[in-house]
């Protein structure tokens, strides 16, 4: 996987940082808590930087933070160095993100000392918000479940907290032993994702399994789906220190219960699922799937577990499976939706399971509920119902396009070369699926 280099700004003002909020609707890391800054481009200059301060520093990454600086907060670093407002600009620390990772970033922090606070003016395309806090409220804010942090940013400040005048904090990149172990962090506080390599649908190779429970609650595995004995055995090596109560599964399909059995009977935990996922998985499994563990149902309404003091119920969301459950709390501060939708690309809904009208009206039906975060079993937690909104606004698109295509004499083949031009041809199988779902609403409804 191509790594990305980029720069963060940290601006520090009497034991303050200047922190932002990135908007919902980017593609890397939508609504995320961070500092202002960007990507190092090719046209970023790899001369040395003629500002005092920025001169002693690597001239590519120097130059991109002045742009970022100068297109997110409107604000001229080399002015504020000659007003003598800013004080100093030193390397603060590196942090390159894992493998696992959808993209990854190697983000290079610097710290920006300041006599006084500018205005900023900040871009309200990329910036939802920004203010001056002290480290300790930020990281509060991530403790409580409200904010969506990558670990290296906690890391920064939690060493900022500690250190109000540190810098040169070096490499904080994680070091996830995947020879050993499967990764595990929260970028949601009390939720902890373990993307598990697994055999899942094309371009995606993991399944987010999640840890969830308070301490004293019933402390859940949310779809473990192992794909292969040495990735089971690498999950059970990662769940020693872990209580496991019971293994929640959200639907039937194999990349989300593959091994399930298996990790259940070395735990001795039970596995928790929708009568409609306990049938499927039966018929296509064989009865004797779960014959060694202990199978108990969920529906919607039913109290699992806790988060932040507060209950999580199961909540029923159909469409791309039948019998697919999702988990949220009481305060709707997060919703995971299993294989609703995810954070890149759209979920196909293949019969006899999936149906594309069921999948509208849950998509609505969340919508409508508007949960702060949605997190799905592929791909981040991503901030508000934009993914989910715009998902169900692709799928209009591309149900107009069915229809118009069908009514002019176009058979299901020729609709796929013309909708999906360009897609790969391993993943037309997947398309295809979708085109007939779509037939089969767009019949249902008369359209056709």
């Amino acid at each position: 996987m191509k790594i990305i280099d980029s720069v963060a700004g940290v601006f520090c003002h009497q034991g303050c940082v200047f922190a932002v909020r990135r908007q919902s609707y980017l593609y890397a890391f939508p609504g995320y808590e961070s500092f202002p800054g960007g990507k190092i481009d090719r046209e970023d200059s790899n001369r040395q930087h003629s500002s005092p301060f920025l001169c002693d520093l690597e001239g590519r990454s120097m130059h991109a933070l002045v742009r970022e600086i100068r297109e997110e907060l409107s604000y001229d670093l080399p002015a504020g160095i000659s007003s003598g407002q800013v004080t100093a600009v030193k390397y603060l620390a590196t942090a390159l993100a894992p493998a696992t990772a959808p993209i990854r970033f190697r983000l290079h922090f610097f710290r920006i000392d300041l006599q006084a606070r500018p205005q900023f003016d900040v871009d309200s395309g990329e910036i939802a918000a920004g203010s001056w806090k002290r480290p300790e409220e930020l990281l509060d804010s991530f403790s409580r479940g409200d904010a969506l942090m990558v670990p290296p940013l906690r890391w920064v400040l939690e060493r900022l907290q500690r250190n109000p005048d540190g810098y040169n904090f070096g490499d904080l990149s994680p070091q996830p032993d995947e020879n050993s172990y499967v990764p595990r962090f929260e970028l949601l506080s009390g939720l902890t994702m373990l993307p598990v390599p697994s055999n899942t649908f094309p371009p995606e190779k993991r399944t987010n399994a999640f840890l969830l429970g308070d301490e004293g609650a019933p402390k859940l595995l949310v779809d473990p789906s192992p794909e292969s004995p040495q990735v089971l055995e690498r999950l059970l090596r990662t769940l020693k220190g872990d209580t496991l109560k019971a293994i929640f599964l959200t639907h039937h399909h194999h990349d989300h219960h593959e091994y399930a059995p298996d990790l259940a009977k070395h735990l001795d935990v039970p596995i928790w699922m929708s009568t409609d996922t306990l049938s499927r998985i039966q018929q296509k499994q064989g009865n004797d799937y779960f014959s060694e563990v202990c199978v108990e149902t969920r529906q919607a309404g039913d109290c699992v577990t806790t988060w932040k003091g507060e209950e999580v119920r199961v909540h029923s969301v159909p469409g791309h499976d039948a019998g697919q459950l999702a988990l949220v709390p009481e305060s709707l501060r997060w919703f995971l939706v299993g294989d609703l939708i995810q954070s890149v690309g759209t979920v196909v809904i293949a019969s006899p399971e999936g149906d594309m009208a069921t999948y509208y009206r849950t998509l609505k039906e969340i919508i409508a509920l508007d949960p702060a975060v949605i997190v799905p079993s592929h791909g981040m937690p991503m901030r508000s119902t934009f993914k989910i909104q715009s998902t169900l606004q692709h799928r209009y698109q591309r149900e107009s396009a069915i229809q118009s295509l069908h009514t002019s004499g176009k058979t299901e083949i020729e609709i796929l070369n013309t909708i999906y031009q360009g897609l790969e041809k391993r993943l037309f199988p997947f398309a295809m699926e979708n085109i007939k779902s779509h037939l089969v609403k767009l019949r249902q409804e008369g359209r056709i």
